[in-house]
C-alpha cells in the first residue's frame, strides 16, 4: 500500500509555564525556503570565487605584459649601449663600455634563473638611461663633432678636383718623357700638362693657403698651394696670377689663367701634386677620362 506524504506538518514548541507555540507548514514550502536559504550563499560564493579567479588571471596577464615591456626596454638600452660604443670609437675616444652597460654575454652559461619583478626591471632601466644620456651628451657628441669637422676639413683639403673646366686635353703625362724641345734626351716630368685655350681660368683643386706666387724661368708664372695633411699642389706657366702669398684658398677658387710663360712649348697648364714634398702622379687623385 502506497504511503501518503502529509499535506501539512504541525510542530509544538513547549515553553515552561506558557502556552506551547504551534508551527504549521507544508513540506513543499519548507523545502523551497530551505533551498533558498542554502542556495543563496552558495551562489554568492560561486560568483565571488569566479570573480577572484578572473581578476587574478587578469593581474597575471598584466604583470607578464609589464615584464615583457621592461625586458624590451632593457634590450633597447643594450642596443643603445653598443651604438654609443661605436660612436665613441668613431670619435676617437678611449675604448671602454658606456656607463652602466651590461657585461657582454658569454656562450657558456648556467644556473637557476630567478624571476625578476617588472618594477625592478623598470627601475634598472631608469637608472641606466640618465648616465648613458649624460655620457653621450658630455663626451661622445663633442668628440664626434670635432672628428667629423676634422674629417670634413681633411676631405675639403684633398686635391681631387680638376683644375680646368670646359674643353682641354692631357698633352703630357707624369713620368719619363722625351724632351719637348727636341733632341734624343729624356726627362722626368713631375706633373700633368693640360692643353687648352690661352687665358682659360685655372681653379684650385682643394682648400688650402698660397705659399708661393711668383715668376721663374722654369715654371713661369706659378702658384703653390699648401693644403695641409701632407699635400701641396703646383699651377705653372700661367699668363696671369689671381692670388698672392698668404691668401686662404677654397676648392674651385680662381688662382690664375692658362698661359705660355717659362719653359713652355705652347699654351698649357702644368699641374703637380706633392705628398710630403715628393711629386706624385696627379692621376692618382684626379677623376680624368682616359
Amino acid at each position: 500500500m502506497r504511503r501518503r506524504i502529509p499535506e501539512r506538518y504541525t510542530v509544538l514548541v513547549a515553553r515552561t509555564g506558557k502556552t506551547p507555540l504551534t508551527l504549521s507548514f507544508k513540506p513543499i514550502t519548507a523545502a523551497i525556503l530551505l533551498a533558498i536559504a542554502i542556495g543563496g550563499p552558495l551562489t554568492w560564493a560561486g560568483y565571488t570565487i569566479t570573480a577572484l579567479i578572473r581578476s587574478n588571471s587578469q593581474l597575471s596577464q598584466r604583470n607578464q605584459e609589464l615584464t615583457n615591456t621592461a625586458n624590451e626596454v632593457l634590450l633597447e638600452l643594450d642596443s643603445l649601449d653598443a651604438e654609443v660604443e661605436d660612436l665613441q670609437e668613431r670619435a676617437g675616444l678611449e675604448e671602454g663600455a658606456a656607463p652602466n652597460a651590461q657585461p657582454e654575454q658569454k656562450r657558456s652559461q648556467g644556473g637557476i634563473g630567478q624571476t625578476v619583478e617588472p618594477e625592478t626591471l623598470f627601475q634598472l632601466a631608469q637608472q641606466r638611461l640618465p648616465s648613458l644620456k649624460g655620457h653621450l651628451t658630455a663626451q661622445v657628441r663633442p668628440a664626434l663633432e670635432q672628428t667629423l669637422a676634422e674629417e670634413e676639413a681633411q676631405a675639403s683639403a684633398f686635391p681631387d678636383a680638376v683644375p680646368l673646366k670646359g674643353n682641354f686635353e692631357v698633352s703630357s703625362e707624369f713620368g719619363l718623357r722625351r724632351n719637348p724641345f727636341g733632341g734624343f734626351t729624356f726627362e722626368s716630368h713631375e706633373g700633368i700638362d693640360f692643353q687648352a685655350a690661352y687665358g682659360t681660368p685655372i681653379y684650385a683643386t682643394a682648400d688650402g693657403r698660397v705659399t708661393l706666387a711668383e715668376n721663374s724661368s722654369g715654371y713661369g708664372n706659378h702658384v703653390i698651394i699648401d693644403h695641409g695633411y701632407r699635400h701641396e699642389t703646383l699651377y705653372a706657366h700661367m699668363s696671369e696670377l689671381a692670388v698672392k702669398v698668404g691668401d686662404p684658398i677654397r676648392r674651385g677658387q680662381l688662382v690664375g689663367y692658362l698661359g705660355n710663360t717659362g719653359r713652355s712649348s705652347g699654351p698649357h697648364l702644368h699641374y703637380g701634386v706633392y705628398r710630403d714634398g715628393e711629386a706624385v702622379n696627379p692621376r692618382y687623385y684626379l677623376k680624368l677620362e682616359d
